[in-house]
């Protein structure tokens, strides 16, 4: 009977000490977070209106983790055309230049540096974001264009040679803005009906309307490639011949970015509808998150007296278990 008395008492112990610590336990996270830990006994059993918020919480976040997303994919899209619009924009600078020389290996050092040019850009716009590629439409999973100098390559191979300017020029034209013609059938491998999608809030997408194969890129890489060209031996172009390619290119360049300026405003309005979006999804989760306080709120104080008090019991608790521990050892050893 005493050993039956005494694992009564252990048990009962065991229970008290459980108690206490679940007790001190909920009012430390309820003295710190100011929201009651047993939601069901804290709304009477009613929990619908705190299920619906939790919902709406979800679905926020969600919307708030689609805005981040797209703000990256947007900035990361604005920040290529930035880049492709200074680097042309300094080749058309040099380029007009080109009435003033009368030399040979000027022509063709102009001639390379748009060549060069053509390669940054083209490898430029095959950029991608966590594995989503800016320009290739709908089709963020594929690459738009082979790289720089493989386009290049391929532009030389069927262009061929000898040619006059004006034939060089109209050849360089048609292949990549003919429809059906070699940039679209062999070269670009993006979509061509669809663009890019990304939603920034329930209702509300924002659409990248810019491809690889759209009008304000070909324009771009026939200009660049047109001037590239100047020096190409196998066209067999005179000087004059190679000077009228660099001015063709730089006159294209020229319209080419007028049209960029359009596109990065246009993405510009896009940017802004995205903070907009995002501006309005936190403060809606800040209202969610105030009218769950109104729920579930609890007196942090009185949480945190409760605390306190909970702790002292455990102190004392202890210090009679281990006093009661001594003396039962104490007895044992006699």
């Amino acid at each position: 009977m005493h050993a039956i008395g005494d694992l009564a008492t252990f048990m009962l112990s065991k229970q008290f000490q459980a108690r206490l610590r679940m007790s001190a336990e909920t009012a430390a996270e309820e003295a710190t977070t100011g929201l009651a830990k047993n939601r069901i006994k804290h709304l009477g059993g009613s929990s619908l209106a705190i299920s619906l918020l939790d919902r709406k919480t979800q679905l926020l976040k969600q919307h708030q983790l689609g805005n981040a997303e797209t703000a990256v994919f947007a900035s990361a899209t604005q920040s290529i055309l930035q880049r492709v619009q200074e680097q042309s924009g300094a080749l058309a600078k040099n380029l007009s230049l080109v009435s003033q020389l009368n030399s040979a290996p000027e022509v063709k050092a102009l001639s390379d540096s748009a060549a060069l040019a053509f390669v940054d850009i083209v490898n430029a716009l095959n950029a991608d974001v966590a594995g989503l590629f800016l320009f290739s439409g709908a089709a963020t999973n594929a690459r738009p264009l082979p790289s720089g100098q493989a386009l290049m390559d391929m532009l030389r191979a069927d262009i061929g040679g000898p040619i006059s300017a004006d034939v060089a020029i109209s050849a360089v034209e048609s292949w990549f803005k003919a429809p059906n013609g070699p940039f679209e059938t062999t070269a670009y491998s993006g979509s061509a009906t669809g663009f890019a999608q990304r939603p920034i809030g329930p209702d509300q997408t924002v659409i990248f309307g810019l491809r690889a194969d759209g009008e304000t890129v070909r324009d771009l890489l026939s200009a660049l490639a047109t001037a590239a060209l100047a020096s190409d031996d196998a066209l067999g172009l005179t000087l004059t011949e190679q000077k009228k390619l660099l001015l063709e290119g730089h006159s294209d360049l020229l319209k080419a970015d007028r049209a960029l300026t359009e596109e990065r405003a246009g993405l510009g309005l896009s940017e802004a509808m995205i903070d907009a979006s995002r501006n309005a999804t936190d403060i809606e989760l800040d209202r969610v998150s105030m009218d769950r306080v109104s729920l579930l709120g609890v007196d942090q104080f009185e949480a945190a007296s409760e605390f306190e008090a909970a702790q002292q019991q455990l102190e004392v608790f202890y210090r009679i278990a281990a006093r009661q521990s001594r003396v039962s050892l104490a007895e044992y050893l006699r």
